[in-house]
């Protein structure tokens, strides 16, 4: 008979993956409606910086949401969302 073993090696973690096309495309995209709130309306930095954290905040509650993320790691990000920015 032959004896049956389990690997007791674990694979080596795989790198970060680059940024595909579509997902290059947002990040320039954000990127260039920041500059434009910016420089053309005339936004202050922090301003616009406070907007984009807020929108990537959302975004990421949105996406724990919609896959099921764990509780925990839910009411971290909305906690994160909902805190005051510390007064300038």
């Amino acid at each position: 008979m032959a004896a049956s073993s389990a690997s007791c090696v674990q694979g080596t973690p795989s790198l970060p993956q680059r940024l595909n096309g579509p997902e290059a495309v947002v990040v320039i995209v954000i990127v260039t409606v920041a500059s434009v709130l910016a420089i053309v309306s005339g936004l202050p930095v922090l301003d616009v910086l406070q907007l984009v954290a807020g929108a990537g905040l959302v975004a990421v509650l949105v996406v724990a949401l919609a896959t099921g993320a764990p509780a925990r790691a839910v009411r971290t990000a909305l906690r994160a969302v909902l805190t005051p920015a510390p007064a300038a």
